[in-house]
């Protein structure tokens, strides 16, 4: 049993190797045997596999059946890598007086609930092998844990204006766009309506945005079937066809799922770089994830450093085997 500080890196990796699984130790584990202790807080082998189990239906497999014993170490490396951490936050939340008001936990768990119907969440939790009442503590605590980080981390972060033009500069490549059309839309719901519509522009020579403000099914109908600029990526397949339209002319009619299509094409812009007004919102999003990744980081670091961390590692080489 040794007493040991803890690093960013795996919390093995200087003391534990692949022969944990080639060790003498036959016995199993048991569920409720501690394999850690962290700040005075017991961690079980029943906890340990807990965690390895829902890291485990993230990544979709089938099993332990399927890994190999260096895959199973490092899954339950990690697993208590996370288990760890959890513990640390939820002390640092303990210690700096963070809680949430009833009215932000209600409203957060609406909103993780909201696509759910009936009991399908329910069910969803039994596919994950988790009860309501662990998924709810888990879900609080990560709250409790999110909203310690916003202000700790999160809101002492910041990009200026010259740090995005820099990151602009040196990675123009990876700011292209393809080729853009504007395009006029009518959707209507029948085939005899489009061919109605179609007669009226070609025959009677009918104003295009006129009839898509009478006729179209679409929301962008009242402003005259106005779709405004698109990249063909941003659109169903079944619309790539439009791209090959020049300015000024009208498609034939495209039948979808959803009803009957008109488009008329107005502009075009030709594929090309983005320019920096195009790109500051991505780059900026980008560099405060990796600040705030930083930042957090070196907190985390700072918070383990000063933690009280104890491995037992006879229990943990038991675990899997």
């Amino acid at each position: 049993m040794i007493i040991f500080r803890l690093h960013w890196t795996l919390i093995f990796a200087a003391t534990l190797s692949i022969s944990c699984f080639q060790s003498n130790l036959v016995e199993k584990a048991k569920g409720d045997t501690v394999v850690a202790v962290i700040n005075g807080n017991d961690v079980t082998v029943k906890d340990l596999k807990s965690e390895v189990n829902v890291s485990m239906r993230q990544f979709r497999s089938n099993g332990l059946s399927d890994h190999t014993p260096e895959e199973k170490l490092l899954l339950k490396t990690n697993g208590l890598n996370q288990i760890i951490q959890d513990i640390i936050l939820s002390t640092e939340v303990t210690s700096s007086g963070i809680f949430l008001t009833r009215n932000e936990y209600k409203d957060a768990l609406k909103e993780a609930q909201k696509e759910y119907q009936g009991d399908s969440f329910a069910k969803y939790l039994e596919m994950k092998g988790i009860s309501l009442e662990t998924w709810e503590k888990k879900f609080k605590n990560n709250m409790l844990i999110k909203k310690l980080t916003s202000e700790v981390v999160n809101s002492k972060v910041s990009v200026n204006d010259d740090r995005l033009q820099q990151y602009y500069g040196a990675h123009q490549s990876e700011f292209q766009k393809g080729e853009q059309v504007r395009s006029l839309h009518i959707m209507v719901g029948s085939e005899s309506e489009v061919r109605n519509i179609f007669k009226q522009l070609q025959f009677d020579k009918k104003d295009f945005s006129v009839l898509a403000q009478i006729h179209s099914l679409g929301p962008e109908g009242p402003t005259g079937g106005d779709l405004g600029y698109f990249e063909a990526s941003q659109m169903p397949e079944e619309f790539d066809g439009v791209f090959g339209l020049n300015v000024g002319q009208i498609s034939d009619t495209i039948k979808t799922p959803y009803g009957y299509h008109l488009f008329k094409v107005i502009d075009k812009k030709p594929a090309g770089p983005m320019t920096y007004g195009e790109s500051n919102k991505t780059i900026y999003s980008k560099l405060l994830r990796d600040e705030q990744s930083r930042v957090f980081k070196k907190w985390i670091f700072k918070l383990r450093d000063k933690s009280s961390i104890e491995i037992k590692h006879d229990v943990f080489a038991k675990i899997y085997k």
